[in-house]
């Protein structure tokens, strides 16, 4: 009888156990709306932040354009289109499709995912990154992510090509799984390396081929492939030099719209003019943060090149995360900064992104090879041009070790054809200066 009642208690014990209910507590970030919106601003361009502050102050009574310019109804209808435009952009789809499958708590992080989200439709940043700059777990952060890998055109929100070509494969063609398999040899393939492959992968020909048809099927840039086009580079700061000292100008500061505060009594809008007040202030607030961090990114940008700008010599290899470093940002927020957006000097308008070439090797960066080897060609034979591996060759002469497919690539870049086109142009334009 005492050992019928030892094992019931045991039961009951086991029991408890597994369906107690245990309190933890977990601490979740949420972004506050004006964080979001100053994220946001940060990332416009000055064309079409106009045309969202203009819309701010349709339902704002207490924001005023204090501006003595005088400004046409129909650019203002042209900036409002604009505005309309960037609502029907790919990002702002992904944000109505993550509203349908997100928990509401989720979707002020789903929404800084998407803006980081490059024209190809890449989320570049690393795990790491991304939850210093979001300050949550990675467990949530996972979690997000694979809901928006479930996005549509799949493949967005992938680290790689790889990752993109595999996530499109899962989604459209999970049943290969040949196909899926390949993204790790993507190298080979370039090669061509077809019979390596097969012993590789332990397939047939046939078997490869029909995999490769579906591997060609995915689209390695899922962001260009919906939405509108991107939108034309902005001019958004002038740089002059003034005794060997930089004068940073932005062209568009935003400082016509003020805050004009409506002295009321009635307690029946107190609320309301609260609510606005501070509405007002933090859309202020988020002007002035976005126009200090766009003049000290780019005093950053123009020291570190400094001798480009003053004596116009190649670029020095930058990363934004030495920018971010030296000003103390994160490097998404040097990227949302920068991103559509242009830099004026000597009456050409650059990039941003003209400012940040890769580094090659040690103290040698890529627009420095690329002059290099554009100089190379010119000065060719055009009835001997150079191959691509002759140049490879030459450049690794030079204390440049570059391989022949980083050639092609750079070739290309330049918009240069390869050593057979060249040829054929040189016997063209012989054969017609023969003529005349």
């Amino acid at each position: 009888m005492t050992d019928c009642a030892t094992i019931k208690q045991k039961e009951a014990d086991r029991m408890n156990n597994t369906f107690s209910l245990k309190p933890k507590v977990q601490t979740k970030t949420k972004l506050k709306p004006a964080m979001f919106q100053s994220l946001n601003i940060l990332h416009m361009s000055s064309d079409v932040l106009s045309a969202y502050l203009h819309e701010q102050m349709l339902s704002n009574p207490l924001l005023e354009w204090n501006d003595t310019r005088s400004i046409k109804s129909e650019d203002l209808y042209t900036k409002a289109e604009q505005f309309v435009a960037e609502d029907l952009s790919l990002k702002q789809q992904l944000q109505h499709q993550a509203a349908v499958i997100l928990d509401p708590q989720d979707q002020p992080i789903a929404d800084v995912l998407i803006s980081l989200l490059d024209d190809d439709g890449y989320l570049r940043e690393d795990t790491a990154e991304l939850r210093g700059m979001l300050k949550i777990g990675e467990g949530r952060l996972n979690r997000i992510l694979t809901q928006l890998k479930s996005l549509k055109p799949s493949g967005l929100f992938a680290h790689d090509l790889r990752e993109c070509l595999l996530y499109q494969l899962m989604e459209n063609h999970p049943e290969n799984e040949l196909a899926m398999r390949l993204t790790d040899h993507l190298e080979a393939l370039a090669r061509g390396s077809v019979t390596a492959l097969c012993r590789t992968l332990h397939c047939s020909e046939a078997q490869l081929h029909e995999a490769l048809a579906l591997l060609r099927s995915c689209d390695p840039k899922p962001g260009r492939s919906q939405g509108t086009p991107a939108a034309p580079l902005v001019c958004e700061v002038q740089v002059e030099i003034e005794e060997d000292q930089f004068k940073i100008t932005l062209t568009r500061s935003f400082s016509e719209l003020i805050f004009n505060p409506i002295p009321l009594d009635d307690p029946s809008v107190q609320d309301y003019l609260k609510q606005k007040t501070l509405e007002a202030k933090n859309l202020l607030l988020a002007i002035q943060k976005r126009n200090q961090t766009l003049v000290s990114i780019t005093q950053a940008i123009c020291l570190n090149q400094k001798a480009f700008f003053i004596s116009g010599v190649p670029l020095v290899p930058l990363t934004r995360q030495k920018i971010a470093d030296q000003l103390g940002l994160h490097p998404s927020t040097i990227s949302r900064s920068l991103s559509g957006k242009g830099l004026q000097f000597q009456g050409q308008l650059y990039p941003f992104s003209f400012f940040f070439p890769t580094q090659v090797q040690e103290d040698l960066s890529q627009d420095q090879v690329l002059r290099e080897l554009k100089k190379r060609i010119d000065q060719e034979d055009p009835a001997h041009p150079f191959s691509d591996q002759q140049l490879s060759d030459w450049l690794k002469a030079q204390g440049c070790p570059i391989s022949r497919r980083t050639v092609v690539k750079y070739r290309q870049k330049l918009r240069i054809p390869d050593s057979r086109v060249r040829l054929q142009w040189a016997k063209t334009a012989a054969a017609r200066k023969k003529k005349y």
